[in-house]
C-alpha cells in the first residue's frame, strides 16, 4: 500500500473511474492526503473507500448535464477510465473524455490528470511486441483518441502512459520519461496512483505525456 503523497494545499478534486483498481487506489490516497474527494461513478456498490473526505456521485458519462455538475468548482479532475473488451472497439474513454472536456470548459476547470496506457500515441506502437500490439489493438485505438482529444483542448492537461498494471504493494520507486522504453514495463496501481496525485503540486509534465513505471 502506497503512502498518501502529503501535500502543501488540500484540493477540490473529482475522480472518473473511481470504482477500477486504479481510481479506487485515487480515492484512498486522495482522501488520506487531506484531498475533499468526489467519486462520479455509475455503480456507487462498488466504491468500497469509506473516508469522511470521499463523496459520491451516481452517473453516467453519457449524462453532460450531470458530469457538468459534477465538474463545477472542481480545482482538478482526474480521470482513471479504462476500456471494457478486448475483442471489440470500446469508446468508454474517448468517448467519455469528450463529455468531462466539455464540462471542463463550460465550468472553467483547467486542470486534468489522465491515465493512458504505455504504447498509445503516434508511432508509439513499435514499442510493443505484435502479440501485445494485437492483443491491445482495440484499447490503444480508444487511448489514441483520448489522448488527441485532451491534447486539442484549451486546458492544464497531464496525460499519463502507464505501463502494465499490478496489484502488487507500492515500491516508491516510480520512473518517468518522455520517449523510447522504460527500465521495466509495468507497476503497481498503488504506486501510479501516488505518482498521478504528484501531478496535482508538480507541473514539470504540463502538456506532455510521460511513460511511468517502477524505475527497477
Amino acid at each position: 500500500m502506497a503512502s498518501s503523497p502529503s501535500v502543501s494545499k488540500p484540493l477540490n478534486v473529482i475522480i472518473f473511474g473511481a470504482t477500477g483498481g486504479t481510481g479506487l487506489e485515487l480515492c484512498r490516497q486522495a482522501s488520506e492526503a487531506g484531498h475533499t474527494v468526489t467519486a462520479y461513478v455509475r455503480s456507487p456498490e462498488k466504491l468500497t473507500i469509506k473516508h469522511p473526505n470521499v463523496s459520491c456521485v451516481k452517473g453516467t458519462l453519457e449524462d453532460a448535464a450531470a458530469v457538468e455538475a459534477a465538474v463545477k468548482d472542481k480545482d482538478a479532475v482526474l480521470v482513471a477510465l479504462g476500456s471494457r473488451s478486448l475483442l471489440s472497439r470500446d469508446t468508454a474513454c474517448s468517448a467519455g473524455i469528450r463529455v468531462i472536456l466539455g464540462a471542463m470548459k463550460n465550468t472553467g476547470v483547467r486542470r486534468i490528470i489522465a491515465c493512458s496506457s504505455f504504447g498509445a500515441g503516434p508511432d508509439n506502437r513499435k514499442l510493443l511486441s505484435w502479440p501485445i500490439r494485437t492483443m491491445l489493438y482495440q484499447i490503444l485505438a480508444d487511448k489514441d483518441e483520448l489522448e488527441s482529444d485532451i491534447q486539442k483542448s484549451d486546458t492544464d492537461w497531464v496525460v499519463l502512459r502507464l505501463t502494465r498494471l499490478l496489484d502488487d504493494p507500492a515500491r516508491g520507486k516510480v520512473h518517468a520519461q518522455l520517449t523510447g522504453q522504460p527500465p521495466v514495463a509495468q507497476i503497481s496501481r498503488a504506486d501510479a496512483a501516488a505518482f498521478m496525485l504528484g501531478q496535482l503540486e508538480d507541473r514539470s509534465y504540463v502538456h506532455q505525456f510521460p511513460t511511468v513505471s517502477w524505475s527497477s
